[in-house]
């Protein structure tokens, strides 16, 4: 039997919600502006795997608990004398401060959206030189979600060339959780496990499954991580060859865009009909509590929830996740393109200005590729970062198995790498998200129509590019 994880495995509603950028009260934390850092210093020649480690290093980590545990912390140091980690609970806001004050933290935890404007500022630290001479980190063996931290040239260039980070783990984020006894209690068909929905038909699903106790949500029929949303419309206007951006990524292209007018109407439809939780209709916790409450019939999270449903289940659920009436659907399509890559690919890259590359390194490839790997590996929590691990990733029993018989499949589609915009804060929510959250429920109110909200998103996102263009001088 697999021992369990220290912490990981209990990690409460709360502690999840801080690591989804999630507050208590289920409000939205939106990292304020930061400001412009220091340009990175030249790697040291000698920069290396092997490099010898000074004699009483501090290396700062910002991650969290659940995510680098004391028991795990403790290990490295006992292997490593003269290097100590100190865990510091993420905040963008005060990684800044820090890096304009000079004394940043040496590793940082961050989303793929977010690397784009860090590497415009020249930020990450290059790690090429060192993953050359590892012994545990070959570049043959990254998984796809690791080109979101590789560069062939700048910011306008992720997906390819060296390596600045890497995925903690990640999961195709745009797969289906589903209730099936509330599902057949609605006196619908039950969904293919293998073969995908259209999002027309989640939606159609998510109407039927809805109840309503008077003007009060009894059950809900679908939801989604908000935060994430402008990220699912840049997949599936990818997929169509189309964009929320001007090429060059300096304009909002949305007013005139037919294809990302129809992505944002989704959601708000979602919305304003009550399937979806809203301002006007808000979640009692957040979607994936509420499904593991038995108050969701259908929820779009990744992989990582097959860790999280299991935990946060109520007594009703947890006998439906051993009988098999919990299942992970593969991701729907939008408009006919197949598709389902990770749009978190949550990961850490080294500060460039750090004063110990050698040994901020060292506990880098430690964390991204040895016993804390592994140990995320086995614990079903995210797909890992080395291709070499997949096969510890858990298949047994009648949950486990099915969700990895779409997981499997669905790692055939996820090889894709979104462009996020370099000049906008990738954060969660990232700014679109964030004005389209604002803006909506001023539109579910009724204070403005669905056209002007789309105008305000659009003029309310250019100023915000602009800032950033202004900020790093593109």
């Amino acid at each position: 039997m697999k021992e369990k994880l220290p912490n990981r495995d209990h990690l409460s509603r709360r502690a999840f919600m801080r690591l989804a950028g999630i507050s208590a009260a289920g409000s939205v934390l939106v990292a304020c502006a930061a400001p412009a850092a220091p340009a990175q210093p030249a790697p040291a020649a000698n920069a290396g795997a092997a490099a010898p480690a000074a004699a009483g290093v501090n290396i700062d980590y910002m991650m969290n608990d659940a995510e680098l545990t004391d028991k795990e912390i403790e290990q490295f140091q006992g292997e490593n004398a003269g290097i100590k980690i100190t865990r510091i609970v993420p905040d963008a806001t005060k990684y800044f401060a820090a890096l304009a004050a000079g004394t940043p933290p040496d590793i940082l935890r961050l989303q793929a959206p977010e690397f784009p404007l860090l590497l415009a500022r020249k930020i990450p630290l290059n790690l090429q030189s060192f993953i050359d001479t590892s012994s545990v980190i070959k570049v043959d063996d990254l998984a796809s979600a690791n080109n979101y931290y590789r560069s062939s040239g700048g910011a306008l260039d992720i997906g390819a060339g060296d390596v600045y980070g890497m995925v903690k783990d990640w999961s195709p984020d745009e797969t289906i959780w589903a209730n099936l006894d509330a599902i057949e209690e609605a006196g619908l068909p039950a969904p293919s496990l293998t073969e995908p929905m259209t999002y027309e038909d989640v939606k159609a699903y998510g109407e039927k499954l809805l109840k309503m106790n008077g003007d009060r949500v009894a059950q809900r029929g679908f939801d989604t991580n908000m935060p994430w949303v402008e990220r699912f419309w840049t997949v599936w206007l990818e997929g169509q060859d189309s964009s929320l951006f001007t090429k060059d990524f300096k304009k909002m292209d949305l007013v005139e865009n037919e294809k990302a007018k129809a992505a944002v109407k989704y959601h708000y439809d979602l919305a304003a009909s009550k399937v979806s939780s809203s301002p006007i209709s808000p979640s009692p916790s957040w979607p994936g509590q509420d499904f593991a409450n038995g108050e969701l019939a259908i929820v779009q999270y990744g992989f990582w929830f097959s860790g999280g449903v299991t935990l946060w289940a109520n007594d009703k659920i947890k006998p439906k996740i051993d009988a098999g009436r919990i299942v992970m659907l593969p991701s729907p399509t939008w408009q006919g393109v197949r598709r389902g890559p990770t749009i978190t690919a949550t990961g850490s890259i080294v500060t460039g200005v750090t004063k110990h590359p050698n040994e901020a390194y060292k506990v880098f490839e430690w964390y991204n590729a040895k016993e804390p790997a592994l140990n995320r590996a086995a614990s079903g929590w995210g797909v890992p970062g080395l291709k070499s691990m997949f096969d510890k990733i858990p298949k047994e029993g009648t949950y486990r198995s099915q969700v990895w018989s779409v997981l499997e499949k669905e790692m055939t589609f996820a090889d894709t790498t979104v462009k996020f915009n370099p000049y906008l804060q990738g954060g969660e929510p990232g700014v679109v998200a964030s004005l389209f959250i604002q803006f909506y429920e001023q539109a579910l109110k009724g204070e403005m129509t669905f056209d002007e909200l789309l105008q305000k998103l659009e003029s309310e996102t250019n100023v915000a590019i602009q800032d950033g263009i202004d900020r790093i001088g593109a």
